[in-house]
């Protein structure tokens, strides 16, 4: 093969010589070679390597100061848990239990529906605000915070405060959804809250004034037919089994049957044996009739949990949930 034939393929700057010969140019010396390719370093080095960053800006949904809202990748799935009394798992790259078309992978210690709970309080006080990806502080007296949750007002609450910030910083999730089977997967994720700072009062533990960055990159998947407006005064009523259960219902207005089992999986239980679960979720679904939320329950021969919900879903659009 002729030099000819391999220029298009190989830098000229390698054929120096071969095209001086043919050209009849003065050969190059091996000090004109490197100057020449000096200079062409130069010039690579002054042109732009990056282009200029985009702030990508997110509007924050606008709610009723009566609702909050659940994003569906989250509220079906063991992402946060039912557990109470339990020491909290230290989890590394864990795969969370969710409905089939989601796909949450999650470090961190264990979330818990109190710990959703100051989420979903962190997420209502940025409502309707354009956050970019410069990240816009969100800031709060935590007392004021703590009164929102029904927490009691003592040192204690304000610590665990500070323990839920932290872990929510802490942790990072990767998230992959697919409405269906033939759509382009969404990925999305990180840490719920990407900072914080605060301002301390009294002993050492207690911040009284906080400010936090959420995630924009997660706050923006609250997109119409991805989340839920729940009412805060019925979760504020429930046990965390019960918070579990209400967020997921709230999600779609006519739920699938499902089995007690695959709810045991989903709402992340540490119950050792399905029967005493099984009591668990009639107690908890009970109550949830009770307070207006559903409208009857039933567990059926083939043990299917099967809902009827007597509220209209505050929603900006709805999805389906699949069938466990």
């Amino acid at each position: 093969m002729s030099l000819k034939k391999t220029s298009s393929l190989i830098s000229a700057e390698f054929f120096g010589d071969a095209q001086a010969i043919e050209t009849n140019l003065p050969k190059e010396t091996a000090l004109d070679i490197v100057a020449r390719l000096e200079k062409s370093m130069v010039q690579r080095r002054a042109m732009p390597t990056e282009t200029p960053r985009v702030h990508t800006r997110v509007q924050i949904p606008l709610w009723s100061e009566e609702h909050r809202p659940v994003l569906h990748d989250l509220v079906r799935s063991a992402l946060f848990t039912c557990g109470q009394k339990d020491a909290r798992m230290d989890l590394k790259a864990k795969p969370i239990y969710a409905l089939e078309h989601i796909r949450i992978t999650y470090t961190g210690e264990e979330l818990r529906q109190r710990d959703y709970d100051v989420y979903l309080q962190i997420l209502h006080l940025s409502r309707g605000i354009t956050v970019d990806s410069r990240q816009e502080w969100v800031e709060f007296d935590a007392r004021a915070l703590i009164k929102l949750l029904r927490w009691t007002q003592n040192s204690r609450s304000l610590l665990e405060l500070r323990e839920t910030i932290r872990r929510l910083t802490a942790c990072a999730l990767e998230v992959t959804r697919a409405r269906t089977k033939t759509s382009v997967p969404v990925v999305y994720g990180g840490p719920l809250l990407l900072k914080y700072a605060g301002a301390q009062e009294g002993s050492f533990d207690e911040v009284t004034f906080w400010k936090v960055q959420i995630n924009t990159e997660v706050a923006a998947q609250l997109k119409p037919g991805d989340y839920t407006r729940i009412d805060w005064k019925i979760r504020s009523q429930l046990s965390p089994l019960e918070k579990w259960l209400h967020a997921f219902y709230s999600t779609n207005q006519n739920p699938y049957p499902m089995k007690v089992e695959t709810i045991h999986k989903l709402c992340g239980s540490r119950m050792a044996e399905i029967k005493f679960f099984r009591r668990a979720i009639k107690t908890a679904l009970t109550h949830l009739t009770d307070v207006g939320f559903l409208k009857s329950w039933q567990i059926d021969d083939t043990d299917k949990v099967k809902v009827t919900r007597s509220q209209l879903v505050t929603a900006e659009g709805m999805s389906a949930v699949d069938p466990g």
